[in-house]
């Protein structure tokens, strides 16, 4: 189940790169939480789709490059250099460490990101939180 949990979560990486809220919610279950480990969690899809709407909304371009990522049967963990344009800016190599969990049908049901928001900052991202 690993090796699939793997592809789920690079098919997750590729539904933001190709700004595509609707693919990412559906590679997550109903009831899941995303913790932006710095901001509160966001719970069950609604939640989610305003804050991708308003992210994603804003973004032109997005990639997540993965430089690693392990996986057991119940979750994986990426670390990431993320890049964003927003706007006239382009936020380049986010360093980010995304942990996903899954339910039993396949589905991310639980996603944290740990990130630095003084780096977010540092580089010109937009007050969050």
């Amino acid at each position: 189940m690993s090796e699939q949990h793997k592809k789920t979560v690079t098919d997750f990486c590729q539904a933001w790169e190709n700004l595509d809220i609707e693919a990412v919610l559906g590679l997550m279950s109903s009831d899941a939480i995303y913790h932006n480990v710095p901001l509160e969690p966001l719970v069950g899809q609604a939640q989610i789709r305003a804050f991708l709407s308003a992210f994603l909304g804003a973004a032109s371009a997005c990639q997540f490059e993965i430089l690693t990522v392990v996986a057991d049967e119940q979750c994986v963990v990426t670390e990431r250099l993320d890049s964003f344009t927003l706007g006239d800016n382009t936020l380049s190599q986010l360093p980010v460490l995304g942990i996903f969990e899954f339910n039993g049908e396949g589905k991310i049901s639980h996603w944290r990101e740990y990130f630095d928001l003084k780096t977010w900052a540092d580089k010109g991202g937009p007050a969050i939180g």
